[in-house]
């Protein structure tokens, strides 16, 4: 199944709620027309509506290109937790609509590009409870990211290291009970997918060689204890 036919009417909505989100903030609030040009999150934009202007089809350009302002955005230290959230909104309904087609040859280097922005997200923080929500926005892009069909693409690494994420949020003890309950969810679907997944993973022929030299090795020290024993049993019958 490719992208949806009003893929190009999403992105434009949640391009102008994030970017109207951003210059209600006291950031971009005093800024001019001037100022905004040489924003680079908010020049990004400027720049995707434009291409988005210029196409009929989505699939006419690269999914990095429509999803690289919103992963910056992620991305920035310098932006608000409910700036980031809505970011993060935005990419879960873009994982959620189909609007990466893992058919397309470059959709894997999309797919890693979530990835590595979602577990490297940071943000302004204002308060716990806000904080919070922006969490657990992570734990829904994350969990989106894994079970779509696009998640086949990710790399072991990236899996890992989504996991990872979900686990520090799980075991943050300052985090409250409902925080870390969603994210234990979260890791619990996560293993439930890798596991029926299972047959469709391929053996690692690297891994089967080093498996092999690992229990030659073993095998052959096993063995040189043996020797070793059986000459100290000869030298203590000797000595008796």
């Amino acid at each position: 199944m490719g992208s949806p036919s009003n893929g190009i009417y999403i992105l434009q909505g949640e391009i102008t709620l994030v970017v109207t989100a951003m210059r209600r903030s006291s950031r971009w609030s005093a800024h001019s027309q001037r100022d905004e040009d040489g924003d680079p999150l908010l020049s990004s934009f400027a720049q995707l509506k434009d291409v988005l202007n210029n196409i009929t089809e989505l699939v006419e350009i690269e999914p990095n290109t429509y999803l690289s302002p919103f992963l910056e955005v992620i991305r920035s230290e310098d932006t608000t937790g409910p700036i980031t959230g809505l970011a993060l909104t935005s990419i879960n309904k873009f994982l959620s609509y189909g609007l990466v087609d893992p058919k397309r040859d470059v959709a894997a280097a999309a797919i890693e590009n979530i990835a590595d922005a979602v577990t490297h997200a940071r943000f302004v923080g204002t308060d716990p409870g806000s904080d919070e929500v922006v969490l657990m926005k992570i734990l829904h892009v994350l969990r989106t990211l894994l079970l779509c069909p696009a998640g086949v693409l990710l790399t072991n690494e990236s899996v890992c290291e989504i996991m990872q994420s979900c686990f520090r949020i799980c075991f943050e003890m300052r985090l409250s009970e409902l925080l870390r309950r969603s994210a234990e969810h979260t890791l619990m679907d996560m293993v439930q997918l890798l596991f029926t997944r299972l047959p469709q993973f391929k053996e690692d022929p690297k891994w089967n060689a080093n498996m092999k030299k690992l229990t030659q090795k073993k095998c052959e020290q096993g063995n040189n204890v043996q020797k070793r024993l059986h000459i100290l049993a000869q030298t203590l019958f000797c000595l008796g």
